[in-house]
């Protein structure tokens, strides 16, 4: 039955029963007497208008008769009893359900119901006051337990149909649900237990709390509320993109570790710029080995800001794991915290050139010890990482308007960062236009899955760089004749439409050639900024390698190669002679095999098992393809039609298998940057599984011409290699063809 009356605490107290120590919900007395925080903290709430079911404390050592002469005032005709003994709803423990609680009971057995009650007390040693809560019974077409914590923008709601007793006990599991904070909820008793979430936070704050409602379909009560002893475990969302563009499928040790560690620093530069953001949320984990970034984090900062959460996705590809359109009246509410972004977007060409030479400047530094070294290359990841991220928000808008309008790849084409001439140079070298030693002189520095410490630069390991038996044709490196804006065959039967065809796409590059010009500097700048933060990297590379060849030399370390089964403490530690033999690194090592046997997918949610993620089969992620599938979409980079052999890759290689032809072979890979550049000029198009506009590989094959899909889920696990593919790069679609491969014929072929 429902609570007929008001929830607004104003009903009549009786002096003689309050005298006689039974004192009304919402009277702002009770925790005068002495209760404890569960009848304290419900009058604390009634008192202040949240909706609160009208009832009564009887307080400790009152008889329960006396309760008898209120219970008309209640205005119901069954009764909730519940214990609110002061040994509950403690700081520490919240001994929830411990205690006896006696729903729908009438109002002749309310007295045995509160002996019941109170006898429950046994079942806690101590000594402790019992004060017992007689409530109007709530009928509950919803009830459930939230849990609003600060620094989330969703609570988390266990919802069951009618009341919630058996889902309090456990007996039930109910339902998980996210409810938003900042967005409006469905209608009916979504939205109104959340304005009874807002209405608890506005009375007690943006604290911990564990909230058990009910609602009847007029009204969601608050039945009670009591701080989180223990944080409510999530289930967020993270995703591996960003790292697996310039990380290898499984990352040493010692730079998983750094890169963890400087997760709180990364974090806080958007802190600075959005000071709501929570402090107390991982921006970084380590999950199989691999460092993973908190996307649920990620969508929550722009959710902040007012701004669609699908920006993320559109810069580092996938789609939105919480998908929230713009909120215009946040944006006006957040635009100091907008300005202080788009100021820092402004200065962030200057300001990526004053991080280049310090980063320089950090990798000169002296190094006499592992922890200077391991410092520095701390520092240095802070500085570049920290650089990218105006570099990359200035990008994203004007990039994400040229793909709207259909003339990103025209623009792109056009454009030479130095990533492409990286590219360029490695395919001259290897095609004997130009000397190894120029080009060491020039991109020695780089290197393949350079990001990574452990892994060696081409000045130490220029193998890659030889030219090799079946690098392509002709004494020029590779040209795309598929370029953005080529025509096909097709079109040219048709002259009329090739005209106008070229005259709109003419008016629409003129007409975005504006937000080309706001893309290209900061797009140059962030290439630039890694090309040189490299330099810096390489140094710090050689003072680790000449410190863990001491190391091995006096027995601390097996051999050199040890160092990057370290961890950064570990590592440290090597400089007060600490030991680590072959035995002890001998187990790490099988696990890093176990590991390495395990393909994560591109975004995973915390309760995914890792087992799972055995490579060439299981599970995708949250947007993966099936295995089964034939046909893949994905983000299209470039234009250009081409039918090939797949060539599957989790690393780099720079040389095709036998029976391959280059004109008729299309990579499938994880994800690409600077360091497939070899891998990139023996192949006709690449598909990539793991991208966005910004990703650093994305740059490179649209300024290559190279027809190429990114953002393919699910492709990798799917195609074998071999397996004939069509690459419709216009339209961003990936098709298996059956029957199964023969040799590969090319369409709209590139040149070579």
């Amino acid at each position: 039955m429902r609570s007929r009356r008001s929830p607004v605490a104003s009903w009549p107290a009786d002096v003689a029963a309050e005298a006689a120590g039974v004192v009304p919900l919402g009277s702002g007395r009770i925790g005068r007497y002495g209760a404890g925080p569960k009848a304290a903290l419900l009058d604390h709430a009634a008192r202040h208008g949240v909706a609160v079911p009208r009832g009564v404390v009887l307080l400790d050592g009152t008889p329960p008769e006396r309760v008898i002469p209120v219970l008309d005032e209640i205005g119901t005709t069954t009764f909730a009893v519940r214990s609110a003994f002061a040994a509950e709803d403690g700081a520490t423990e919240s001994l929830a359900g411990w205690f006896t609680s006696t729903l729908r009971v009438p109002a002749g057995a309310v007295v045995a119901a509160i002996d019941e009650v109170r006898a429950s007390a046994g079942r806690r040693t101590g000594s402790f006051r019992l004060d017992v809560l007689v409530m109007a019974m709530v009928e509950a077409r919803h009830a459930g337990v939230a849990f609003s914590e600060p620094g989330t923008y969703d609570d988390v709601v266990n919802v069951t149909t009618g009341t919630a007793e058996r889902l309090v006990a456990g007996d039930e599991a109910g339902e998980r649900v996210l409810l938003a904070r900042l967005e409006p909820a469905a209608k009916g008793w979504p939205r109104r237990l959340q304005r009874l979430l807002r209405a608890v936070r506005r009375v007690f704050g943006d604290e911990p709390w564990d909230v058990e409602w009910a609602d009847d379909g007029r009204t969601c009560w608050l039945v009670q509320v009591r701080r989180v002893t223990r944080p409510t475990w999530r289930d967020e969302a993270f995703t591996i993109a960003n790292h697996a563009e310039i990380l290898p499928p499984l990352p040493s040790t010692l730079m998983t570790s750094l890169i963890a560690g400087a997760g709180p620093q990364l974090f806080d530069w958007y802190r600075r710029a959005v000071p709501s953001l929570p402090a107390n949320r991982h921006f970084l984990e380590v999950i199989a080995g691999r460092p993973f970034i908190n996307l649920s984090l990620l969508e929550d900062m722009l959710r902040d800001l007012g701004l669609p959460t699908r920006l993320v996705a559109d810069s580092i590809g996938g789609p939105p794991v919480v998908d929230r359109p713009l909120r215009p009246t946040r944006v006006v509410r957040s635009s100091p915290s907008l300005l202080r972004l788009g100021l820092a977007q402004v200065a962030a060409v200057r300001r990526a050139r004053r991080i280049e030479a310090s980063i320089l400047a950090i990798g000169q530094r002296p190094m006499p010890t592992f922890a200077a070294a391991l410092g520095a290359l701390h520092e240095a990841y802070v500085a570049l990482v920290t650089g990218m991220f105006p570099l990359s928000s200035a990008i994203g808008p004007p990039l994400a308007a040229l793909r709207r309008a259909g003339t990103l790849h025209h623009h792109a084409s056009r454009h030479r960062t130095v990533t492409v001439e990286l590219a360029e140079a490695v395919a001259a070298v290897r095609h004997g236009m130009v000397p190894l030693e120029a080009f060491l002189e020039r991109f020695g520095h780089r290197g393949v899955y350079e990001s990574d410490i452990a892994r060696p630069r081409y000045a130490e390991d220029p193998s890659v760089l030889r030219p090799a038996g079946n690098v392509p044709g002709p004494a020029t490196p590779p040209q795309h004749s598929a370029m953005p804006g080529a025509v096909n065959d097709e079109a040219l039967s048709n002259p009329s439409s090739v005209a106008v065809a070229l005259s709109g796409r003419s008016v629409r590059v003129a007409l975005t050639a504006p937000l080309w010009w706001l893309a290209r500097p900061p797009l140059a700048a962030r290439e630039r900024l890694r090309d040189e933060a490299m330099r810096g990297f390489a140094l710090i590379r050689a003072r680790l390698l000449d410190l863990a060849r001491v190391a091995a030399a006096d027995g601390r370390l097996p051999s050199v190669d040890a160092l990057w089964l370290l961890d950064d403490e570990e590592a440290r530690s090597l400089d007060r002679g600490r030991v680590f033999t072959q035995a002890d690194l001998a187990e790490r090592a099988a696990v890093r095999a176990e590991l390495a046997g395990l393909d994560p997918p591109p975004v995973i949610r915390r309760s995914d098992d890792p087992a799972s993620w055995v490579a060439g089969g299981g599970p995708d992620g949250l947007d993966g393809g099936a295995s089964t599938a034939s046909t893949w979409r994905g983000l299209s980079l470039t234009t250009g039609t081409v039918r090939g052999r797949a060539w599957v890759l989790d690393e780099p290689a720079h040389e095709l298998p036998d029976g391959f032809d280059p004109a008729a072979t299309v990579l499938v890979a994880r994800s690409i940057d600077a360091g497939w550049a070899t891998t990139l000029g023996l192949v006709a198009a690449a598909v990539v599984e793991t991208g966005g506009d910004l990703s650093h590989g994305s740059i490179l094959v649209r300024e290559l011409g190279l027809p190429a899909v990114t953002n393919v889920r699910g492709v990798r696990r799917a195609v074998a290699e071999g397996d004939t593919l069509e690459v419709r790069a216009d339209a961003g679609v990936v098709q298996r063809l059956d029957p199964p491969p023969g040799p590969g014929t090319a369409m709209d072929p590139p040149g070579r």
